[in-house]
């Protein structure tokens, strides 16, 4: 190799090496992290079989990081297709978040939600965009996970409500 050849591809490791460390990526800011529970009720139960179902979610934040909107909680009705095995179909949806503090606005979230099973648990995450209210404009992720379903009363009357753990977080 001759001496041109290597001083070349030791600039081209040089600067290359440079150009991989150059800056850290731009890392979304954290405004909001709540930590809290959800539930869902069903009317009619569900059961083994898939039906259409009323079915209305609460969810209470007791703790959230941001003093402003120290807590929160939202109520979110909806009609599904769905059974013991399929808990909730993939979809989209908006809710509104209602803080502990009256001096923050409701916040209204804009989101997609898929629906996966991580160890037996059915796992539910919603994406999107915080588009009113306190925290507009931001992103937000909720992810949830829910009480794997008692098979046993699924193939008798059915069961009417499930629970879980959640967390909201919003970031710009």
């Amino acid at each position: 190799m001759s001496r041109f050849s290597r001083t070349c591809l030791v600039a081209v490791l040089v600067l290359g090496g440079f150009a991989a460390v150059t800056g850290p990526a731009h890392a979304a800011t954290v405004d909001q992290v709540c930590v809290g529970t959800w539930a869902v009720t069903y009317d009619p139960p569900i059961t083994t079989t898939p039906r259409e179902v009323h079915a209305t979610l609460t969810g209470y934040f007791p703790v959230c990081t941001n003093p402003l909107a120290p807590g929160a909680s939202y109520t979110q009705a909806f009609t599904d297709t769905v059974s013991c095995a399929t808990l909730l179909s993939a979809g989209a949806a908006s809710r509104q978040y209602t803080w502990s503090n009256p001096l923050a606005a409701p916040t209204t979230f804009a989101y997609n939600w898929t629906v996966s099973d991580v160890g037996g648990q059915v796992v539910v995450t919603n994406t999107g965009l915080i588009t009113h209210g306190t925290f507009s404009p931001a992103s937000a992720e909720q992810v949830t996970t829910l009480v794997t379903a008692d098979f046993l009363q699924c193939g008798g009357t059915g069961v009417s409500s499930l629970t879980g753990p959640t967390t909201l977080t919003i970031f710009h």
